[in-house]
Protein backbone atom coordinates (compact mmCIF):
# COMPACT_ATOMS: atom_id res chain seq x y z
CA UNK A 1 0.00 0.00 0.00
CA UNK A 2 1.62 2.90 -0.96
CA UNK A 3 2.02 6.27 1.63
CA UNK A 4 -0.81 7.93 0.40
CA UNK A 5 -3.08 5.48 0.21
CA UNK A 6 -2.37 4.45 4.07
CA UNK A 7 -2.88 8.26 4.74
CA UNK A 8 -6.22 8.57 3.51
CA UNK A 9 -7.03 5.51 5.40
CA UNK A 10 -6.16 7.20 8.71
CA UNK A 11 -7.84 10.26 7.82
CA UNK A 12 -11.11 8.77 7.10
CA UNK A 13 -10.94 7.00 10.28
CA UNK A 14 -10.53 10.18 12.32
CA UNK A 15 -13.44 12.06 10.18
CA UNK A 16 -16.69 12.14 11.35
CA UNK A 17 -19.33 10.11 8.43
CA UNK A 18 -20.30 13.47 6.76
CA UNK A 19 -16.48 14.74 6.35
CA UNK A 20 -15.85 10.83 5.77
CA UNK A 21 -18.11 10.98 3.07
CA UNK A 22 -17.16 14.42 1.25
CA UNK A 23 -13.90 13.34 1.43
CA UNK A 24 -14.65 9.82 -0.44
CA UNK A 25 -16.44 12.09 -2.88
CA UNK A 26 -13.71 14.14 -3.40
CA UNK A 27 -11.12 11.29 -3.78
CA UNK A 28 -13.45 9.40 -6.67
CA UNK A 29 -14.18 12.75 -8.22
CA UNK A 30 -10.19 13.27 -9.11
CA UNK A 31 -9.73 9.70 -9.78
CA UNK A 32 -12.77 9.84 -12.75
CA UNK A 33 -11.15 13.29 -13.87
CA UNK A 34 -7.51 11.31 -13.94
CA UNK A 35 -9.00 8.18 -15.52
CA UNK A 36 -10.54 10.58 -18.22
CA UNK A 37 -7.72 12.58 -18.73
CA UNK A 38 -5.28 9.62 -19.34
CA UNK A 39 -7.31 8.13 -21.87
CA UNK A 40 -7.97 9.68 -25.36
CA UNK A 41 -11.41 9.91 -26.09
CA UNK A 42 -12.77 7.68 -28.67
CA UNK A 43 -14.10 9.22 -32.05
CA UNK A 44 -16.06 8.66 -35.16
CA UNK A 45 -14.61 8.44 -38.88
CA UNK A 46 -15.00 12.10 -38.94
CA UNK A 47 -13.12 13.24 -36.06
CA UNK A 48 -16.50 13.59 -33.76
CA UNK A 49 -15.91 12.35 -30.19
CA UNK A 50 -18.44 9.09 -30.02
CA UNK A 51 -21.96 9.92 -28.66
CA UNK A 52 -21.04 13.86 -29.13
CA UNK A 53 -24.48 14.14 -31.47
CA UNK A 54 -26.42 11.92 -28.76
CA UNK A 55 -25.49 13.97 -25.63
CA UNK A 56 -27.26 17.25 -27.67
CA UNK A 57 -29.80 15.46 -29.46
CA UNK A 58 -33.36 16.78 -28.58
CA UNK A 59 -32.14 19.80 -26.60
CA UNK A 60 -34.15 22.24 -27.93
CA UNK A 61 -37.20 19.70 -27.55
CA UNK A 62 -39.30 21.98 -24.73
CA UNK A 63 -38.14 25.11 -26.16
CA UNK A 64 -40.74 27.01 -28.26
CA UNK A 65 -38.53 28.67 -30.90
CA UNK A 66 -40.61 31.15 -33.17
CA UNK A 67 -39.25 32.48 -36.77
CA UNK A 68 -39.09 36.40 -35.89
CA UNK A 69 -41.66 38.86 -37.04
CA UNK A 70 -40.25 40.33 -40.39
CA UNK A 71 -38.85 43.61 -40.31
CA UNK A 72 -40.89 46.46 -43.14
CA UNK A 73 -38.95 47.41 -46.20
CA UNK A 74 -36.42 50.03 -45.43
CA UNK A 75 -37.73 53.09 -47.47
CA UNK A 76 -34.91 54.36 -49.79
CA UNK A 77 -35.04 58.67 -49.92
CA UNK A 78 -32.98 60.27 -52.35
CA UNK A 79 -31.35 63.28 -51.02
Amino acid sequence: MSAIAIELEQTLASLDSTQATLLERLVSDALKLVKAKSSPPSVDANGWPLGHFEKYAGSFAHETLEEPVDLPPESCTDA
